[in-house]
């Protein structure tokens, strides 16, 4: 899996901003921070198929239930192995991540990250890390019929979420298999382990703010109750500052990506 994530406080500014209608929200499909953006005040939104920096945390909660995963520890790895912060200083789980050769790269749709991992294949690189999960194409050749479906955020959630399960029933313990998850390496997997944990402490806290992320703009124009977004105003933003704040002097920086 992927070489992974460091913390960094939520430096998250003053006031919200004012409303806007919805024929004024229509920023390109892939400009990080389209729908985080939107959280700032409430406002309502044309019904649309998730926005990259949704797509992540509605698939990894998904694959949960499924699971039967309730403590979030998914989550916590998705912030681990592909932890983002969008432009508007908010962070999610980015989709179109690679990490390959040691590097992390962030692409804005998911056919450059495509194109990307067909280029260093061509190369001769054969561990690449991809998705929400940053599954290794290497080591589970299998695990996906194309690239499309590996970058497809539910098929990429559910596949790491099965693997876990195995993990855990092999190595038994869940400590174990999240360590192993990511290296074989006692060390190494030790290091992950703590990141995944103080990325555990986060998303307990930022629950809330995550679960309105991952409904995306569907939120907005439900069926049963079309409704404006809540407002995510300055105390709540806030304290999710706070939150990460409590880990910005430690050893263990979670959130955002870093060199191991």
């Amino acid at each position: 899996m992927r070489r992974l994530a460091g913390l960094a406080a939520l430096l998250l500014a003053g006031t919200a901003t004012a409303p806007a209608t919805a024929a004024e929200v229509k920023p390109p499909a892939a400009q990080i921070g389209t729908w985080s953006t939107a959280l700032y005040a409430p406002r309502v939104l044309p019904a649309r198929s998730l926005p990259p920096e949704a797509a992540c945390i509605d698939a990894i909660l998904a694959a949960e239930r499924e699971a039967g995963v309730t403590d979030h520890m998914l989550l916590a790895m998705g912030f681990t192995e592909a932890g983002r912060m969008t432009a508007d200083r908010l962070f999610t789980v980015w989709p179109w991540t690679v990490n390959t050769e040691g590097a992390s790269h962030y692409f804005p749709t998911r056919d450059e990250a495509i194109a990307f991992v067909r280029a260093a294949q061509a190369r001769g690189t054969r561990s690449i890390d991809v998705g929400c999960l940053q599954v290794n194409l290497k080591w589970h050749p299998d695990a996906f019929p194309d690239l499309e479906t590996a970058f497809d955020p539910r098929a990429n959630a559910r596949y790491a979420a099965h693997f876990l399960g195995n993990l855990h029933r092999a190595q038994g313990s869940l400590d174990a298999a999240i360590a192993r998850y990511h290296s074989a390496q006692s060390e190494r997997g030790a290091a992950y382990r703590e990141r995944v944990g103080g990325n555990r402490r986060w998303v307990a806290g930022a629950m809330d703010y995550l679960k309105t992320l991952a409904a995306g703009p569907q939120l907005a124009t439900s069926q049963a109750a079309p409704s404006a977004l809540p407002a995510w105003g300055k105390a709540e933003l806030g304290r999710l500052s706070f939150l990460s704040s409590l880990y910005a002097n430690a050893a263990v920086k979670p959130l955002l990506p870093g060199a191991d």
